[in-house]
């Protein structure tokens, strides 16, 4: 990092310095430089200098990196410093990408939904974005693991922070194969605030948002209002219209969001992409390898797998392995 990258990272963790000022403080004196020099002159003491240490020996990047996701850039306050584990310069290569939210407290219909279309997207080449939290963020992460598309999770708090704490693993794998990234510096953290705040930054990231389930207060809800002022996609998947946990999916429906019911569904809709014929085939597989796609224990796969067999929409075959009838996405 140069010295003007150190001078903005100096200038973020100014506390008291707002988004606007910092902006106009760095326009009006030139650089970066130039502002930490002029607020220095008049007094203003900076940030705690343990604190800019703290951050300096972590991963980070500046706006004016050639790794910083462009798709950030055309916020109306984009991040100047982002914190991050893993590799950007590989998230760089990702084309089309979709964020995946819903309620933190799932149904077991809920979960399974998440894993699998997170499972078949990324299969399918899209990357995952999550916001990391319980429920559905987990489900779908750790079904899109392992497939080659790289993930990302967007943290609502300092990157030293692995919250929730039972997400430790997952957080070393995100961080192995794709990106965790937050513009809170290290000890921040997950306060109430920062979730709203980090729901900006799930929209921007993505091609489309897919809200899988959520309650009429959920905050995935706010991903979605970014996500549409934007001018991104968002897909929702129906519901019970009886069920509490879909009741913001049929309010976004009602609005005109687009109702899917299959991950080929959503791949039809994305900008330049034709759907290939293996897209969201998975194989069949016996049920402990479907447990792993969907991010679920084996004993909720087994009913889920038998739901679907006595529906019609899975078969299984003459060697015990779960796979979709033809008719399905």
């Amino acid at each position: 990092m140069d010295e003007e990258d150190q001078a903005l990272l100096w200038l973020s963790l100014c506390r008291k310095l707002s988004y606007s000022a910092r902006q106009a403080l760095v326009k009006a004196q030139g650089s970066a430089i130039q502002a930490r020099l002029f607020m220095q002159a008049h007094g203003h003491p900076g940030p705690r200098f343990d604190l800019v240490e703290r951050a300096r020996q972590t991963t980070w990047m500046t706006r004016r990196s050639p790794n910083y996701p462009n798709r950030l850039r055309h916020l109306s306050e984009p991040p100047d410093v982002l914190y991050y584990r893993g590799d950007p310069a590989r998230w760089q290569q990702v084309e089309t990408a979709v964020t995946i939210v819903g309620t933190r407290r799932p149904s077991s219909d809920g979960r399974h939904l998440a894993g699998r279309f997170a499972h078949c997207l990324a299969q399918s080449g899209i990357s995952i974005i999550s916001g990391f939290a319980r429920g559905i963020d987990t489900a779908a992460h750790r079904s899109s693991l392992h497939t080659g598309s790289p993930p990302m999770a967007v943290l609502a708090c300092g990157i030293d922070y692995c919250y929730p704490a039972e997400n430790q693993e997952l957080f070393r794998s995100i961080a192995d194969q794709g990106l965790v990234l937050t513009e809170y510096p290290p000890g921040q953290p997950p306060l109430p605030h920062h979730f709203p705040e980090r729901n900006r930054l799930l929209a921007a990231l993505a091609s489309a948002v897919l809200l899988v389930e959520a309650p009429a207060r959920s905050g995935a809800l706010l991903t979605v209002e970014h996500a549409l002022n934007l001018g991104r996609l968002v897909f929702v998947l129906p519901g019970p219209v009886d069920h509490v946990n879909y009741q913001g999916n049929l309010i976004r429906l009602k609005e005109g969001a687009t109702l899917i019911t299959s991950p080929r569904d959503l791949l039809e809709q994305l900008p330049g992409r034709t759907v290939q014929a293996g897209d969201c085939g998975e194989s069949p597989a016996h049920a402990d390898v479907w447990a792993q796609r969907w991010g679920m224990r084996l004993v909720a796969t087994l009913i889920k797998l038998s739901e679907h067999e006595r529906s019609g929409t899975m078969r299984q075959d003459a060697h015990g392995r779960f796979g979709w009838a033809l008719a399905t996405g």
